[in-house]
């Protein structure tokens, strides 16, 4: 008797066994030839039964794996918002069932559809793990099995940690969903983030970078099922004209464009195509966001004058964003009901490591010194700012002309309320300082040290602009605060 009742508590003891789900959407990875030994046969959309005996690393799995089937499966090229939702929908309808998911997708669109799960998945504590191949499962070099079975043991946290977040594997590396391109058609090595490192490194062991790793998160996982596709994404290029952009611009339920620009950020300085981009915004309330045609590389607008009209009109800075991350970010957010100020302080915040930097701007009118001072409006610092985790910040004069005096010395100072043209420049509150300003310009005074030191997220900014010697105007004034994400 005694033994039976040590059975049964070792019983209760064991461990029980892990589960992932298998979300079936299409794709090469699932493809077999029609006739079996004819490799010259049509491919279709195979059978799990048909896909496990391709892949023979199954046998050997520590875990469960479950199969769910999109009907009718979808060739990538043909997915769609609604089939991202219907995804969403699948993984939420089982979230409490699993340890965690691999979605099997062609790879044509993986990158939008890794990004658009990561906004919609609200509180993600398991790993959703998106993969393909570049070859079906029955052609002898095929990578389908070799990506199949390490997404399933990374969607099952064995050998690696628990990663609470939308990622894409392909060919040996783990990558951020949301910062993944499809970087070629058809070499094995189809996927890169170029602005993030890999979340994880393949090889004899599954080796993860615990500094990349987000944070579980404590809170109940929920959908946003709600996207706005009335938004659009185009290249600037040269020659494109003020016809084209205000046919864009009036496109009928427009909401959003975003705009691959050059560089860092700069566009043409034609006043006809950007007083369609203006018109745009201030007249029709379609959200602009900027982002760069580059593969690596951020946006910084202001920092040539190239980009200033860009800035000082209301156009978003998508800062490193991908092209993919950017255009979700907008589908989601205005489905979520942000408009104008608020979708503009979002979608230059992180909100699930689309992106290195949050940036906060601080917008200031036209206005000038007087007497060799002129004190800002108040401005209260941006929810979520965070001191400690400042890495630059700018002030930004647009316009910037001398009203009298030839030579003049520029001053800012920061929360010094008592200041004067008098004020010393070396005390903390002074952010920024310019010797000799002698002519019309935009000016860019870096101030990061000094915002540092000075700025409390929980107080309003107060800017004064002090100008020794004479007084200058300016038509716009912006302070650009950057803060690391990680």
């Amino acid at each position: 008797m005694a033994n039976t009742t040590i059975k049964k508590e070792k019983s209760r003891m064991k461990k029980a066994k892990k589960k992932v789900l298998i979300v079936y959407t299409g794709g090469t990875i699932g493809m077999l030839n029609t006739v079996e030994n004819e490799p010259s046969s049509p491919l279709e959309p195979a059978t799990w039964e048909a896909i496990k005996k391709h892949s023979p690393g199954f046998k050997s799995l520590p875990f469960d794996v479950e199969i769910e089937q999109m009907k009718p499966l979808i060739d990538s090229s043909d997915m769609s918002p609604k089939n991202w939702i219907d995804i969403a929908k699948l993984i939420n309808k089982n979230y409490k069932s699993f340890d965690g998911f691999v979605v099997l997708h062609g790879t044509d669109t993986m990158s939008y559809t890794a990004t658009a799960l990561s906004f919609i998945f609200e509180n993600l504590d398991k790993p959703v793990i998106i993969t393909g191949s570049q070859l079906p499962l029955s052609k002898a070099r095929s990578d389908a099995s070799q990506n199949l079975v390490t997404s399933l043991m990374i969607a099952a946290s064995e050998g690696v940690p628990v990663i609470p977040e939308v990622c894409v594997y392909f060919n040996n590396v783990l990558l951020r969903g949301n910062r993944s391109r499809k970087v070629s058609s058809s070499g094995l090595d189809g996927f890169d983030t170029p602005n993030y490192s890999p979340l994880a490194t393949v090889g004899e062991h599954i080796e993860a970078d615990p500094r990349l790793i987000r944070e579980v998160p404590k809170d109940g996982f929920f959908i946003n099922a709600h996207l706005e596709t009335n938004v659009m994404m185009f290249d600037i290029f040269p020659g494109i004209s003020r016809e084209i952009i205000n046919h864009i611009f009036n496109i009928p339920d427009l909401q959003g464009v975003i705009l691959r620009t050059y560089g860092t950020g700069n566009a043409p300085t034609d006043d006809a195509l950007l007083n369609e981009i203006h018109t745009a915004i201030t007249e029709k309330n379609i959200a602009v966001v900027n982002i760069t045609q580059c593969n690596q590389g951020i946006v910084e607008m202001g920092l040539y004058s190239a980009s200033v009209k860009l800035s000082r009109m209301g156009v978003i800075s998508g800062v490193d964003m991908t092209p993919e991350a950017a255009l979700v970010k907008m589908m989601y957010l205005i489905g979520q009901g942000y408009k104008t100020e608020d979708l503009k302080e979002q979608m230059q915040k992180d909100l699930r490591g689309e992106q290195r930097y949050n940036v906060f701007n601080l917008n200031y009118n036209a206005g000038e010194t007087t007497e060799g001072v002129s004190r800002l409006d108040m401005k209260r610092v941006p929810g979520g700012f965070k001191r400690e985790k400042i890495a630059r910040a700018n002030i930004r004069f647009d316009g910037l002309q001398l009203v009298e005096g030839k030579e003049i010395n520029l001053a800012v100072y920061m929360n010094y309320p008592s200041v004067d043209k008098t004020a010393d420049i070396n005390i903390p509150q002074c952010i920024g300082y310019l010797e000799r300003v002698t002519a019309l310009t935009d000016c860019v005074i870096n101030c990061t040290e000094g915002v540092k030191q000075v700025i409390n997220p929980s107080q309003p900014v107060q800017i004064a602009v002090v100008s020794q010697n004479g007084n200058i105007s300016w038509e716009g004034v912006v302070l650009s605060i950057f803060t690391d994400v990680e």
